[in-house]
């Protein structure tokens, strides 16, 4: 919020400046090099202007629906991951007991996009492998009139309660949250270019008032004092 209203006070007084100038353009046709630095001025003071506009940009719809999109698959995750954990305690499988000890709803919320990710594909493979449903499918389709309920799958659906649909919902909401991450990191990275450009683009106006249009109004303090103490002033203000 600070460095917003920084570029906005920025702003401000550059507009001043040029405001200034422009109203005394007879004084710029004088000398073409003023009014080319006056051009410069402009220009900058007008990408500024774009660049505030995107960096200023309200993303909250777009951070909100990736933050539901990242509950909801954390929500379909954990319903596999609690599965499976009854199940390695059923079956008495330390390693993945090991495995899947750690993944609670705090540690899934906590952890980073990109972890939560990796953990969902993760929890996907080891559903897919316990519960026998890609291996299943892809050895008995030839003989089974219809493989989604081969004996293996039916029991482990029945005891367990982990069903084919739920595979694919967790594979849905990863591919849903990645677009909504994808999306909110795109903006955000924007807004930081944003931040960048406009900070070079002040740096350039700042220098080019200093070094240039300074010393040529220095030049009227005599011959058009109305136009320097006018002028003066901004600056003044500008440098306070």
């Amino acid at each position: 919020m600070e460095e917003f209203k920084d570029f906005n006070s920025r702003l401000q007084s550059n507009a001043l400046v040029i405001d200034v100038l422009s109203r005394n353009l007879e004084i710029m046709s004088k000398e073409s090099r003023f009014h080319d630095h006056y051009e410069v001025l402009v220009s900058n003071h007008k990408k500024s202007i774009d660049l505030n506009l995107m960096f200023s940009r309200d993303i909250t719809s777009i951070e909100n629906t990736k933050n539901d999109r990242k509950n909801e698959l954390i929500d379909k995750t954990m319903i596999i991951i609690q599965v499976m954990q009854v199940f390695a305690t059923d079956k008495k499988k330390k390693n993945l007991q090991l495995r899947l000890e750690h993944y609670t709803p705090e540690f899934l919320l906590e952890s980073s996009e990109m972890d939560l990710i990796k953990i969902s594909q993760k929890i996907w493979l080891i559903a897919n492998k316990h519960g026998g449903y890609a291996t299943n499918f892809a050895n008995k389709i030839k003989s089974a009139l219809n493989p989604e309920h081969s004996k293996a799958t039916l029991k482990f659906k029945k005891k367990y309660g982990l069903i084919p649909d739920m595979i694919k919902n967790i594979e849905e909401a990863t591919i849903r949250f990645i677009n909504s991450f994808t999306k909110y990191q795109r903006v955000v990275q924007e807004k930081e270019n944003a931040i960048v450009e406009m900070k070079m683009i002040f740096k350039d106006s700042k220098k080019l008032v200093a070094k240039k249009i300074d010393k040529f109004a220095l030049q009227f303090e005599s011959t058009n004092p109305a136009f320097f103490n006018e002028y003066r002033r901004v600056r003044e203000k500008q440098l306070h």
